[in-house]
């Protein structure tokens, strides 16, 4: 029996192939009396996993180094196999044998050997440092939040809703919907916006589970995964409750264009959202329509694509051709955007349909004739740079969508961060639906402008991601962690040490380091288990080495450094 096991892969004959495990493997058995050593074929097949587990329980070991290749393959089972041998992240170290040694100085095997040895040895000098975090829980309170009653919002609170999760729905409108109750029909099948949101709304009507807070806003959220603690203001008062999980799904709003295209001079130059009216009350009586692309998108002011417009148009360019007699369409871009095949077949379809479609140059936008009512367009082609004046009586703004006017409180309230344009931004890569807060979801065009089909995914998919956390009875702080594993500790603060000078406070991207008073109005600072990530930031900060991190704290740093420098 031994305190520290050492797992030395061959890589069938990748490593070893190059460096002398044979010689390390005696060499740390001779230095380190506690030690076992063991030259393993392969730490990432199948079976593996339970030999490790297996071997583990017959030394009775406390702590493990696994030394192989840099890849993640069998790492679930390995990481399986040490926690039900009772390892955790503190007694658990990795060194990259294969790309960082046999690989890399595959033509100098006695240097990759010592370069091998002294990673190992380093290991073992850190292993010995190690602390433990202490872990805390919290009950999970079963029931999320969702800010917004659009597509998303809805979409999310019927899923949730069908998995038994009551669900808190706040919206600041008196009716659920969102941005489909102004439309009539939806791109790209062209139904009509009322059947599509209309299932979502019974649902919220008939299911008990589904708690509708109209004409409400948040204002104020304290706590954190599992148990928010949320204070809204309805028609009746400010109201309280906990939830779990938090769903953000405000919507964006539409760009009014003021000043652009003589907009609000002349009363035949429209947007979108108002020829959507339009058709709600009926068919348009103009017959001659011309619809105008990226105002005010695509500029200096707004230099992002709002992806809906383009579709937008051709529906009701389409619906102008295809349902006005003699309706006449004609779409002037500086370029059509239909990402993806159905979008694409849909933009052929509107030109088979007779829709015209004029491309002009950023620097020579269209102009709109007429004194008194909109008369012409006139425009420079941009493909044979010729000038056209077009005959036209109706003029359609086609505006990007913006951020939600609430985006700014509400990223104060949550913690959660808006990019340069004003939509929530702090989302990651490989899961666009997440916060950097735990607990947090973003769905919708709050997050990016999207159509009520994307949006509806979107939903779903958070609800999805929310329902995962939502399931369980407590949740552990160590479980909170960014990869498939557990986190690698969390922030401790030595308090009589403190200064309470809050570099920590000022540099925790994950707000969980924060600053308390004590007796005598000394400050010092305090760390949210349930928020940190262990990133190491307020580690690199402190000034006199109060918060640490205990896996991975400055004495295992400094032993490491020792080790290295000892050979």
């Amino acid at each position: 029996m031994a305190e520290t096991v050492v797992l030395l892969c061959r890589c069938f004959g990748e490593i070893d192939g190059v460096v002398d495990l044979d010689g390390i493997a005696g060499r740390l058995r001779e230095e380190n009396q506690d030690t076992s050593v063991y030259l393993l074929d392969s730490l990432c097949q199948e079976d593996d996993g339970p030999k490790i587990e297996t071997l583990f329980r017959e030394e009775k070991a406390r702590k493990v180094i696994t030394a192989l290749c840099a890849g993640d393959r069998g790492h679930h089972s390995r990481r399986n196999a040490l926690r039900n041998a009772g390892v955790g992240p503190s007694g658990h170290a990795t060194v990259d044998l294969r790309e960082g040694c046999a690989w890399i100085h595959r033509s100098d095997p006695a240097g990759a050997t010592e370069k091998a040895l002294d990673l190992v040895s380093m290991a073992l000098a850190a292993l010995a440092e190690k602390e433990t975090s202490r872990d805390v829980t919290t009950a999970v309170h079963p029931r999320c939040a969702i800010l917004g009653a659009g597509p998303a919002g809805l979409a999310a609170a019927a899923a949730l809703a069908g998995q038994g999760i009551p669900v808190h729905l706040i919206d600041r409108a008196d009716r659920p919907g969102g941005m489909l109750n102004l439309i009539s029909k939806i791109y790209p099948e062209d139904d009509d916006a009322k059947s599509r949101i209309d299932p979502f709304v019974r649902e919220m009507e008939v299911n008990e589970r589904i708690t509708f807070h109209p004409r409400s806003r948040v204002t104020a959220v304290t706590g954190f995964a599992g148990n928010f603690k949320i204070t809204a203001e309805g028609p009746d008062g400010p109201f309280r409750f906990r939830a779990g999980a938090v769903i953000i799904a405000t919507g964006a709003g539409v760009f009014l264009p003021r000043g652009l295209y003589r907009y609000g001079e002349l009363k035949e130059v429209i947007t979108q959202i108002e020829l959507e009216r339009q058709w709600i009350k009926g068919t348009p009586e103009k017959k001659r329509f011309a619809f105008i692309q990226c105002v005010g998108a695509r500029s200096p002011e707004r230099p992002y694509c709002s992806t809906i417009c383009c579709p937008s148009s051709l529906k009701n360019a389409v619906r102008v051709v295809a349902e006005i007699p003699g309706g006449e369409a004609t779409v002037f871009h500086r370029d059509i955007m239909t990402p993806g095949s159905v979008l694409e077949e849909y933009y052929r379809r509107s030109m088979e349909k007779g829709v015209r479609f004029v491309r002009f140059q950023e620097d020579g936008p269209p102009e709109i004739l007429g004194e008194k009512a909109v008369e012409a367009v006139r425009v420079r082609d941009a493909g044979s740079g010729k000038e056209h004046v077009l005959p036209v009586e109706t003029v359609v703004l086609s505006t990007p969508l913006v951020p939600n006017r609430d985006n700014g409180a509400l990223s104060t309230l949550f913690r959660v961060g808006l990019d340069s344009h004003g939509f929530f931004s702090e989302t990651y890569p490989l899961h666009p639906l997440e916060t950097r807060l735990d607990g947090i979801f973003i769905a919708g065009s709050a997050r990016w402008p999207v159509s009520s089909e994307k949006a509806m995914e979107q939903g779903q998919g958070a609800a999805m991601k929310a329902l995962a956390l939502l399931r369980r009875d407590r949740l552990s702080a160590l479980s909170l962690s960014r990869t498939p594993e557990e986190k690698p500790g969390h922030g401790t603060v030595a308090e009589n040490a403190c200064t309470g000078c809050g570099n920590c406070v000022a540099v925790c991207p994950f707000e969980a380091c924060a600053l308390q008073e004590r007796d005598g109005g000394r400050f010092v600072s305090r760390v949210n288990k349930m928020r940190c990530k262990a990133c190491g930031s307020c580690v690199s900060v402190c000034p006199n080495g109060t918060m640490q991190i205990p896996e991975q704290n400055y004495r295992v740093t400094a032993a490491m450094i020792r080790r290295s420098f000892s050979s």
